[in-house]
């Protein structure tokens, strides 16, 4: 039984008291705010472990939800809650809320064990102190993933690993992840494609592509174009796990500074 507690931020009186009780499940104690500013009030008031908000609210119309709670208390853990909506709009709320300090993402409708997962790593943070990048693999030879899902956790990474990205976005929250490293194909313009659409879906994540390189001029400019397409590193196969480590902590590196930049630019 967890002794953990979480402020929901909600506006809707119906969907507070479904997620109020989702929460209340997994043996978290839940309060509830109709609006940010009684949410504000509590966070003054009293400690918690976790708030989950919703990203729009009646009296946060100015797109600064997450970024208000972030001042009231600037160690809080917070998830957002997204409706979703058209692609621009729903990627300019990613982008605001993950600048704006949130760490997770839940996008409504999420089941209760979408809600469980959270809360798990959650709790294993407050447990540990600590935060592990995330990283999630993707390619369809179980033994690639299991290379990696070994060598990465060595070196204090956590791991989720699919066969593909459809997959993948059943299980994986856009928030809560620093890293992709994925299978590409370089002798077509699907490589280039996969790149263009994890780098859509997830902003300001490292995206590292593997493959088999190749020695022709078709493949040495496949892979030039999977670069372009948004990869940060390209890492030919075989690869060691020290050269995959080294790959994922330089793309992160590299993803997180471009995302800087390109939010200051877009100020």
């Amino acid at each position: 039984m967890s002794n953990h507690t979480c402020l929901l931020i909600e506006d809707s009186v119906i969907q507070a008291r479904v997620i109020s009780q989702m929460i209340s499940r997994t043996g978290w104690v839940t309060l509830i705010a109709l609006d940010l500013s009684a949410g504000l009030t509590s966070l003054a008031e009293q400690s918690f472990d976790l708030v989950i908000s919703d990203l729009m609210l009646p009296d946060s119309s100015d797109g600064r939800t997450i970024a208000k709670i972030r001042e009231a208390d600037p160690d809080i853990t917070i998830a957002a809650i997204s409706a979703g909506g058209g692609t621009n709009t729903a990627s300019s709320l990613l982008e605001r809320a993950k600048l704006d300090g949130a760490q997770f993402l839940l996008q409504k409708p999420f089941s209760q064990k979408r809600l469980e997962v959270l809360l798990a790593e959650v709790a294993d943070r407050l447990r540990s102190g600590n935060r592990r990048p995330h990283v999630l693999v993707l390619d369809p030879s179980r033994t690639l993933r299991r290379i990696c899902e070994t060598g990465l956790p060595e070196q204090d990474f956590r791991v989720t690993s699919e066969a593909n990205l459809l997959e993948a976005l059943e299980h994986i929250d856009v928030l809560d992840l620093d890293a992709v490293v994925t299978q590409v194909d370089v002798d077509s313009d699907t490589g280039r494609e996969l790149v263009a659409l994890i780098r859509e879906i997830f902003p300001g994540v490292a995206i590292i592509a593997f493959s088999d390189k190749g020695d022709s001029e078709v493949a040495r400019r496949a892979w030039m174009k999977t670069l372009e397409a948004g990869a940060d590193v390209a890492l030919p196969k075989p690869f060691s796990s020290d050269e995959l480590v080294r790959a994922v902590r330089s793309g992160m590196a590299l993803a997180a500074s471009a995302f800087l930049e390109a939010a200051r630019r877009s100020a």
